[in-house]
């Protein structure tokens, strides 16, 4: 989960957007995976990326047609 604060500085809130991860089910491929990987099994739960790549293009767009529509104090 991303947490945002009050006195969070912008970068620190897009570091969060870029890195945050979420808890989810582990999938039979994620298991299997893991146990020739790693050479143990997994638990019922993995960490992915909160956002993918594509995800994070459309924030950023939705961002910057709100600051387009407002830079002039609209």
């Amino acid at each position: 989960m991303i947490q945002i604060e009050d006195n969070d500085l912008p970068i620190k809130v897009a570091e969060k957007i870029i890195n945050g991860i979420k808890e989810v089910p582990a999938t039979p491929l994620d298991k299997a995976a893991y146990r020739v990987l790693a050479g143990k099994e997994l638990g019922e739960t993995v960490h992915k990326d909160m956002f993918d790549l594509e995800e994070i293009k459309e924030i950023a767009d939705y961002l910057m047609v709100y600051y387009q529509s407002h830079m002039n104090g609209d």
